[in-house]
């Protein structure tokens, strides 16, 4: 830490800290068995302490039940550590292991990213993501994590969250109920930090105003919400659960004014913040639990099975070694993580950090990207240190095309709200081209839908207007736009060539072929006498015309495919949603910015009605009505045809060095579980 800001130990000593209240105000598709209202804890490993002889000495140590990493067996016996007993919770968590083989201890695992982001280059995938409550390694449901048990409400209001007792925090300190309501009453419900009110995305907008925690008792916290909420631990196994693993209070309080009546010392020493909002901010994981600030700050404490000792700053090289308090075991007692160091290499361009991979240089990098699958299979055949994986992906399709109903030209608007319009620009699409030049060939043509083996899928749904058929479009588009100029463009209501702006990504890790599948479209509406100009813009900037609802066409990813996905993320199957760009103003409305730089737009009643649907959905207290409601929410998202897909995914691939192991053949691979992490990379080994 920089010599601005306090130890721990300094801060109780010159602090008056505050009291805190217990309560605020305010893929293999899932068995459809009905839950049970209580998850159970995992077991403690089945391994029988060593006996000491009987003519041992009284005085010598008792002999752990638990065996550790010669690195930690080392600090311990130096003194600078307590004994792996002392450091394990009462009752660890068990990792199974996913291959045959016997992890072993030891070495340095080294990832490849592009860029100056660690955690989305990979980090968060492979050393973080450790939530209340994580994905099977199969993906069919959640199991206990962080908390040890969990007890739910026949109603679905209320869940009693039962914390392993003894996890600790990567600097020693007690991981407790303290933790998390301290993000819940002193973050999420502050109103100098959350001056909009209570925004988070595990949290329904319409349930947050009501919500309330309550602490039990040191390991016991109790959730109530004021409505029914039948898929609140899909959603914490998910993305959304990470913010109780994010805001460890005997840190986060030097920061807060409310524990700290010195922090505007501290902010003038900064220099560089305005206020202590500013200073929490700044080494605080903001409102939106930021991943960043792990990868960022050495004494940031932490619950993952790595922690960084060297940032990446301003090199190319970020350095982190295990944690020593991590509470996860293997079957055989071994306190994981098996590998003691990673090693995440920054690189400039995406073709570099390719031939290191393929040059056994570095262990693993999280995406390879589609174009490089013929190059990875030739350098591995050619006898280079590589293995090749192949996930089935979770998501529905490879691209989903979206036209804006919300732009503020009230013709495009008209246009692009046609169905008519979009089953013509689906019809002009030559999917098996794409499939061939962008995809390698992989996947078959498909608009976005649940996967056949989800419990979702509608039938047909996956197949409408797919086939590539020049005429049939041009008669669906002369329905909307039946009036052309001299050269075949259509014509809007003023006698004017109608043209679409194309805002493209052109810099994501997981859309490098974002541009290349746009400029294809590009020249089949063409023949159809669509105008469509490309605008390829960084993310940045895309982001800004997303908030202000100047994208009138886009493209993008294609999530809720596989399982229990497209009702955990069902951004493309109901309106309102933040990723919905087929609706960006409706989003505004649902969710008001109290900054007003998101534009807002009030949606038709229909999407109202539609939206009001899919809440009465995840309200649902069992998984047999919840598919009901949702399947009823996807057959008119069918009939609506709110966005055009590409392809199913094809097999996807991943290459690996050849020494890395733990990591079975295939498995599901996608955001919704945490892309790597749903493979507990804590058991991943290195042979050498």
């Amino acid at each position: 830490m920089s010599s601005r800001k306090l130890t721990r130990r300094e801060f109780l000593r010159v602090s008056a800290l505050g009291v805190v209240g217990v309560a605020v105000a305010g893929c293999k598709a899932p068995a459809t068995e009905t839950p049970a209202p209580t998850v159970k804890p995992t077991e403690a490993p089945t391994v029988a302490p060593t006996v000491a002889p009987t003519e041992a000495p009284t005085v010598a140590a008792p002999v752990s039940m638990y065996k550790e990493s010669p690195m930690l067996a080392a600090k311990v016996e130096a003194g600078e550590l307590p004994p792996v007993d002392e450091r394990l919770p009462e009752n660890p968590r068990v990792i199974k292991a996913l291959t045959p083989e016997q992890g072993i201890y030891g070495g340095e695992m080294r990832v490849g990213f592009v860029g100056t982001s660690p955690e989305w280059g990979a980090m968060l995938f492979v050393a973080a993501w450790e939530h209340l409550v994580q994905w099977k390694p199969d993906f069919s449901g959640y199991e206990p994590n962080l908390a040890e048990s969990i007890e739910v409400s026949e109603d679905v209001k209320e869940y009693t969250f039962h914390l392993r007792k003894g996890i600790k925090w990567s600097d020693g300190e007690p991981f407790t109920a303290d933790d998390i309501m301290f993000y819940i009453e002193d973050v999420l419900f502050d109103p100098d930090l959350s001056p909009s009110g209570p925004v988070t995305d595990w949290l329904p907008t319409d349930m947050a105003a009501d919500f309330k925690a309550q602490k039990i008792d040191d390991y016991t916290v109790k959730f109530i919400f004021p409505k029914p909420y039948g898929t609140l631990l899909y959603h914490l196994a998910a993305w959304p659960g990470r913010y109780f693993a994010f805001y460890p209070k005997h840190y986060l309080q030097q920061f807060h004014k409310k524990y700290n009546p010195k922090v505007d010392e501290l902010v003038e020493k900064e220099g560089d913040v305005a206020d202590w909002m500013g200073l929490f901010f700044k080494y605080g994981p903001d409102t939106w639990a930021n991943p960043g600030r792990f990868y960022q700050y050495t004494e940031y404490p932490s619950l993952y099975p790595w922690i960084t000792t060297q940032p990446l700053g301003t090199g190319t090289q970020v350095r982190l070694e295990r944690n020593p308090y991590y509470w996860k075991v293997d079957e055989q007692g071994n306190q994981l993580p098996y590998i003691d160091k990673i090693l995440g290499i920054s690189y400039q361009d995406a073709e570099s950090r390719t031939l290191a991979m393929m040059n056994g240089d570095l262990d693993f990098v999280k995406d390879p990207g589609g174009e490089n699958r013929i190059l990875y299979h030739d350098a591995m055949n050619e006898g280079k240190p590589l293995q090749i994986k192949y996930p089935l992906s979770d998501g529905g399709n490879t691209n989903t095309i979206h036209f804006n109903q919300t732009v503020a030209d009230t013709f495009k608007a008209e246009v692009f709200a046609s169905k008519d319009f979009r089953i013509g620009m689906s019809h002009a699409i030559n999917r098996p081209e794409i499939i061939e030049i962008v995809h390698a060939g992989q996947g078959k043509p498909a608009q976005h839908a649940p996967l056949e083996d989800s419990p979702f899928y509608i039938e047909g749904m996956d197949t409408q207007y797919v086939e590539y058929d020049v005429a049939k479009a041009n008669e669906y588009l002369d329905k909307v736009l039946p009036d052309k100029d001299a050269e075949g463009f259509r014509l809007d209501k003023n006698g004017k060539r109608f043209q679409i702006i194309f805002t493209v990504q052109n810099d994501l890790s997981y859309g490098t072929t974002y541009v290349q599948v746009a400029e294809l479209l590009i020249g089949y509406w063409k023949k159809v006498g669509v105008e469509v100009l490309l605008n390829s813009i960084p993310s940045a900037q895309h982001d800004e015309l997303k908030k202000k609802n100047q994208i009138e066409a886009t493209i993008f990813t294609g999530e809720g495919g596989a399982g229990v996905t497209p009702i955990l993320d069902p951004r493309y199957y109901v309106p309102m949603e933040y990723f919905g760009y087929f609706g960006l103003g409706w989003y505004g409305w649902r969710v008001p910015d109290p900054t007003g730089e998101t534009v807002a737009v009030e949606p038709p009643q229909w999407a109202k009605d539609a939206r009001a649907k899919y809440e009465e959905a995840i309200a649902q207290p069992t998984f047999e009505r919840q598919v009901a409601k949702m399947r009823e929410v996807i057959q008119e998202a069918k009939e609506r045809f709110y966005v055009l897909g590409i392809s199913r995914p094809g097999p996807m691939y991943y290459p690996f060095h050849a020494r890395l192991g733990g990591i079975p053949d295939t498995w599901y691979d996608g955001w919704n579980e945490g892309v790597q992490k749903i493979l507990f990379p804590e058991q991943w080994f290195l042979r050498e």
